[in-house]
């Protein structure tokens, strides 16, 4: 079995994040400052399909393994550790599509690229009422 073409995909994945480390930590200061990812790192996670990582492969995102995935958050951290959290709590709600119906799945990430979701602990207050249902 010729395992060097399962390899390269992860690879890919480790690489991109790579090449991202240098845009995200020139903006490290400015996310800290804003406490929110400046716009042209944003755009370039998405461009590179960071927010896809965990997505299931049926919904055109990269489904990878565990490994791959912390190697990918570790490359991202070293630039800027808030940028990686972004990363892992939009990840970890991607993965939650494997356990919707298809048709939500697809409503929900498979019409729009730059669909990504977070959620957490983080809100004081809910803006929006607590029984709240994805239909």
């Amino acid at each position: 079995m010729d395992t060097g073409s399962l390899t390269k995909p992860a690879e890919d994945h480790v690489e991109r994040a790579r090449r991202l480390a240098p845009q995200i930590e020139a903006c490290a200061d400015q996310i800290e400052q804003e406490r929110r990812l400046a716009g042209p790192v944003l755009d370039a996670l998405f461009e590179a399909g960071m927010f896809r990582l965990l997505l299931p492969r049926s919904l055109d995102g990269a489904e990878v393994d565990p490994a791959t995935f912390a190697q990918v958050i570790e490359e991202i951290a070293k630039a800027d550790a808030s940028t990686a959290w972004c990363m892992c709590q939009a990840s970890g709600c991607s993965m939650s599509a494997a356990y919707l119906s298809p048709d939500v799945a697809a409503e929900v990430f498979g019409r729009d690229r730059r669909a990504a979701l977070a959620w957490g602990p983080g809100l004081t207050r809910a803006p929006w009422p607590s029984t709240a249902a994805i239909a």
